[in-house]
């Protein structure tokens, strides 16, 4: 315990909260930027598990605004649930860490539900943020929405079925990102204010017996302003009452332009036999790279992405077409 000893000093803590912590499994849907910052701080506090899932691999441009990595975890494409991982350990060797690479969806989770005290949405995308919402809901883990991009971040945490939920706060939850960090882009220094606040709200929620959720937070880091509005449970919601799960395509099985990355995403019906598309690379004489999570190799202008569960990214083209004759060329 010494190294929590300053932890321990805080009065709201203390050695029992610090038990308690150590105790914990927090599962953090995407390490990206919110995701890595919130990852090292429950690493550095000595929250007892960690279980990361993340679809994506770490490039350049996530160097910006994305804790743990570095320019070689890029350069190697690392899947940035396994190079979080690697780097959280060497942070605090004490504390478990689980790494998942794939989407956040009934399939990937359901299996962890039981073993998961807490969660924290660090996505960037609403669909998986509504997932989740459902998630929680069945198996009733209190969990917390954060977002965020250019000077603003929100949160909220929910706990289900008592506390409102993301729908009594949105009502219909949008489908697209208009204001994706992709598309407006993101204040780096906003990132580990909006994690911090979010670990700090998980801590409470974890030792305050008086935790109450039902409020909703904002944050303008240009402006250094700080508001907050209570949310109240909408009757008839949906959202906290779901009659039946509802089942959606995951992200990485559907054929999309992902916005303002220049890529098109495919899956492949099975998962990817590396095997069979090395060999085939090697009759071309084409030169790959791989590592524990995908394979990648150069085409003319395009650079293809191939994940083991399938998800294959075909980076240099938006155009859906261009890029389905071009997907084609190596898949059918």
């Amino acid at each position: 315990m010494e190294r929590y000893d300053r932890q321990m000093r805080v009065a709201n803590i203390g050695e029992i909260g610090q038990e308690k912590l150590l105790s914990k499994t927090i599962l953090i849907v995407g390490v990206g930027a919110i995701g890595s910052y919130a990852a090292e701080i429950c690493a550095r506090m000595g929250f007892g598990k960690l279980i990361l899932i993340d679809r994506d691999y770490v490039e350049l441009s996530n160097l910006q605004r994305q804790s743990l990595y570095t320019e070689l975890d890029a350069l190697e494409k690392q899947a940035k649930a396994y190079a979080a991982q690697k780097a959280l350990l060497l942070i605090n060797s004490e504390i478990e860490v689980e790494y998942i690479v794939d989407d956040a969806n009934m399939t990937s989770l359901t299996p962890f539900a039981k073993k998961i005290d807490y969660i924290l949405d660090c996505t960037d995308n609403f669909m998986t943020r509504d997932f989740l919402n459902q998630f929680c809901f069945i198996h009733q883990i209190p969990w917390i929405f954060t977002s965020c991009a250019g000077n603003y971040a929100n949160l909220m945490p929910i706990i289900p079925p008592d506390s409102a939920c993301l729908h009594c706060l949105l009502g219909d939850i949008p489908q697209t990102n208009a204001a994706s960090c992709d598309i407006i882009g993101v204040d780096g220094a906003l990132i580990p204010m909006v994690a911090g606040m979010q670990v700090s709200l998980l801590t409470q929620m974890i030792l305050n017996p008086d935790f109450t959720a039902n409020t909703y937070y904002q944050i303008d880091n240009w402006q250094l302003n700080f508001q907050s509005l209570v949310v109240k449970k909408r009757p008839h919601c949906t959202g906290c009452s779901p009659e039946k799960v509802r089942s959606e395509v995951p992200f990485s099985k559907q054929t999309i332009a992902l916005c303002g990355r220049d890529t098109v995403q495919f899956h492949l019906k099975n998962k990817s036999n590396f095997r069979e598309i090395k060999q085939r690379l090697a009759e071309q004489k084409m030169i790959y790279t791989e590592n524990p999570a995908l394979l990648s190799f150069n085409y003319e202008k395009y650079q293809f992405v191939i994940f083991k569960n399938g998800r294959v990214l075909l980076h240099g083209t938006e155009n859906l077409a261009e890029a389905k004759k071009i997907y084609q060329l190596f898949f059918n």
